[in-house]
């Protein structure tokens, strides 16, 4: 679903949202620590921390369905993957150099607005046995950059 360039951004200093809803459609939402592709980029898998997700997951658990945001602050650009296949997998400790490998691409995108290393270090600290790996399969992917093609599928041409 994503070509070679939606690809690679997601694996760069992006901030990461991962969202999901209850059976209501309550939504509530974690940060991602990484981000990695599977299976030649059919699947995403995204990295939190256990400790401050207990809700997402329980939604993850209960429905599967998951809305994922990466967004570069430099220039805004925004994209947004949706699936409804998500599953939750233990940590794999030999994805942690991910996660130190994402640290100072954000640093290096956050920075310039003023964001205090000391912080964005501790937003990211995490210990492995807090963390879990959110798995899921790309149905729908959209623009999410500000703009007019903001929603748009992504794709389109417009």
């Amino acid at each position: 679903m994503l070509d070679h360039d939606n690809a690679a951004f997601i694996q760069t200093g992006v901030s990461i949202s991962l969202a999901a809803c209850n059976v209501d459609r309550l939504p509530c939402m974690s940060r991602g620590l990484g981000c990695k592709l599977i299976d030649g980029g059919r699947q995403i898998a995204i990295f939190i921390k256990r400790s401050q997700s207990a809700e997402l997951l329980e939604n993850i658990c209960n429905t599967g369905r998951v809305a994922n945001v990466f967004n570069l602050p430099s220039s805004n650009r925004t994209l947004q993957l949706k699936g409804d296949d998500a599953q939750i997998l233990p940590f794999d400790p030999a994805d942690l150099p991910v996660i130190e490998s994402h640290i100072p691409h954000f640093l290096d995108e956050v920075i310039p607005f003023g964001m205090q290393e000391n912080m964005v270090r501790a937003l990211f600290a995490c210990t492995v046995d807090d963390l879990v790996t959110v798995v899921y399969t790309p149905n729908a992917a959209f623009t999410q950059t500000p703009g007019p093609k903001a929603g748009d599928p992504l794709g389109t041409a417009s």
